[in-house]
Parts: structure tokens; C-alpha cells; sequence
């Protein structure tokens, strides 16, 4: 007898289902074409700029095109990780099949994480799909492949924390559409409230003038993707220092702005970055084991909030990443300089 690990039943079913059909592939190859001609909009607005007599390097233009790309699939992920995971739940619910599927051996905990991966797991195509994509950027240079895996950290840590907040809502909510709204909801208050910070706080700080705290954005993905994307000059110690590329078509936006990428030290040691993504991964960590407990409570069907051995899980999880993040504070803590 062969022994083979046992997959969660949810995820097999609801891959089956959510790939059947032409939808999926015709969704994919539309999304690559999408991909595509917005790189070919950068090079294109690069190559206008040369005409106009602007010096444009292929290193500006490969870190021109790191950032658009992965600005629009970053867009991507916000827009549709909540989405897609808001009907988790609820819609098993409104199907009648909620109790049914509560009275399979499955544990709470095996429900949400089958859900959660399933209904995930064609973004994850999506966003490993385009990585052929992304290599026409190292043909012009000026990009690390490390800064490219660092790219790929972050948008798969959104994808999982602003699905956790659909499936969250999800579980909270019986109705599909109201989970989906409060959903949304959440998603624009940790994007644009940190942005409308940003864009009056120089005119009530003291004294005026003053940057937005940066621990205002650690939980806003543009901020840190941002921090990701702005590359420094290769004299420099550190590879993230914030700069941004006047050969960028974007470098101009108004809304770039407002995002911050991290803070600048002047210690004995000379200059040190303390780049913003490395507190946004850490908070989404913490973020999605709280908003998975959360509904591992709120799926259950009667005494809800009474405590089961599954909690101590995620208490030891959490002490974890607390811990790790006390110990590691030097390398993702962001203060005000001095």
C-alpha cells in the first residue's frame, strides 16, 4: 500500500470547478496580453523621450518597466483577492450547502485554509504566469534579480493577507454581496486613508512641511512596492536607496508622492535605508493569522468564541512572529530621523 499525504478535499473540488471551462485561460492570456502592451506603452513613452532629446538609459529603462509592471499587477491583486475570496463562505450559505459541509470530518481550520487556497490559487497563476514577462526587464539591466524576487514576495504576501480579509467578511457576513462590499470596503480604507494622510500632513504638522510617519503606510502595498521598485545608484552600500528615475514616464505622478519608501539614517556607519516593505511583510503576517482566527470562529455554528485547541496554534504562531519581530526590529523598524 502506498502511503501519499492527504490533500484537503476543498481545494481538489473547488480547482476542479474553478477550472473547467475556457473562462480561466481566456482570463490568462487576456491578462499577459494586458501585461504586455503595458510594457510596450513604457518602452514606447522611453523611446519618445530619447526623440525629445532626454538622455534614456537601458538601465532607466529596465527599472521603468520593473516598476509598471508590477505597479499593474500589484493593482491586480488588491482589486481581485478580496473579491474573489469575500463569496467563500456566504456563498456556501446562500447554496444551502453550508451545513453540509460542516458536517464532514473537516475542522474549521481545514475549511478556511481549503477555501483560502483554492480560491487563490488562480491568482498565483496569474501572478506566476507573468514572470516570463517580467524577464524582458533583466535584457535592459538596471534591475537585480533580487529586487525582482523581492517584487514576487510582496505580491503574493497581498494576495494572501487581502484574502484572508475577504474570506474574514466572508465568514462574518451570509450575504455574498454585502461580504464583497465590507470586503472593498477594508481594502480602500488600507489604501487611500494612508494616501489622504500623506497629502494633508505637511500642512498641520509642526513645523510645516513635515513627511507622513512612515508606520502611517506600513500596511498600504503601494507604499511598499514602491520601496521595492526605487533603486539607488550602484555606489551606494545598500541597494534600496529611495531615488526616484527621472527617466521614469512615472516618476512625475503627483501620487507617487505621497507613497513613502522608507527612512534615510545618517549614523557613524555613514548612510543606512530602512526600506518600508520589510515592516509591510511583517504586519501582513501578523495581519492574516489574525484574520484567520478570527474566522475560524466565525464559521462555527454554535458557540463561537469558546476556546479549542486550534487557538493555541495560532497563539504559539503569533508569539512567534512577535517575537521575531522584536528581535528583528533593527532591520525593519522605521523611526523618525533625528
Amino acid at each position: 500500500m502506498h502511503l501519499r499525504p492527504a490533500i484537503n478535499p476543498i481545494i481538489v473540488r473547488e480547482l476542479h470547478t474553478r477550472m473547467r471551462g475556457v473562462r480561466p485561460y481566456l482570463i490568462l492570456t487576456l491578462f499577459l496580453l494586458f501585461l504586455a502592451l503595458t510594457g510596450l506603452g513604457i518602452f514606447q513613452l522611453m523611446q519618445q523621450q530619447a526623440r525629445f532629446g532626454m538622455t534614456v538609459l537601458s538601465a532607466q529603462v529596465g527599472q521603468a518597466l520593473f516598476r509598471g509592471l508590477t505597479f499593474v499587477e500589484l493593482l491586480l491583486v488588491v482589486c481581485l483577492a478580496p473579491a474573489l475570496t469575500s463569496g467563500a463562505i456566504s456563498g456556501e450559505r446562500e447554496r444551502l450547502t453550508y451545513d453540509m459541509l460542516l458536517a464532514t470530518p473537516l475542522r474549521p481550520a481545514q475549511i478556511l485554509w481549503g477555501k483560502l487556497v483554492a480560491t487563490l490559487s488562480y491568482l498565483f497563476v496569474l501572478i506566476f504566469a507573468a514572470i516570463p514577462v517580467f524577464s524582458v526587464v533583466l535584457v535592459f539591466g538596471g534591475v537585480e534579480p533580487k529586487a525582482m524576487l523581492k517584487a514576487l514576495s510582496l505580491l503574493v504576501a497581498t494576495t494572501v493577507c487581502f484574502g484572508a480579509i475577504g474570506l474574514c467578511c466572508s465568514a462574518l457576513l451570509h450575504s455574498t454581496a454585502r461580504a464583497m462590499m465590507l470586503a472593498l470596503l477594508l481594502v480602500l480604507l488600507l489604501v487611500l486613508v494612508p494616501l489622504l494622510a500623506s497629502s494633508v500632513w505637511g500642512q498641520f504638522s509642526d513645523p510645516p512641511g513635515q513627511p507622513v510617519p512612515p508606520q502611517l503606510l506600513y500596511l498600504n502595498p503601494f507604499s511598499a512596492l514602491l520601496a521595492v521598485t526605487t533603486l539607488g545608484g550602484s555606489h551606494m552600500l545598500m541597494s534600496d536607496m529611495p531615488m526616484v528615475n527621472l527617466g521614469d514616464p512615472a516618476g512625475g505622478l503627483p501620487l507617487l508622492g505621497l507613497l513613502g519608501t522608507g527612512v534615510i539614517h545618517y549614523g557613524p556607519e555613514g548612510v543606512i535605508i530602512i526600506p518600508i516593505y520589510r515592516a509591510t511583510l511583517l504586519g501582513y503576517a501578523l495581519l492574516t493569522t489574525l484574520l484567520c482566527w478570527l474566522s475560524a470562529h466565525l464559521v462555527q455554528p454554535r458557540q463561537r468564541w469558546r476556546l479549542r485547541w486550534g487557538d493555541a496554534g495560532f497563539g504559539v504562531l503569533v508569539a512567534c512572529l512577535l517575537l521575531g519581530a522584536w528581535f528583528s526590529r533593527a532591520w525593519w523598524l522605521i523611526l523618525p530621523p533625528t
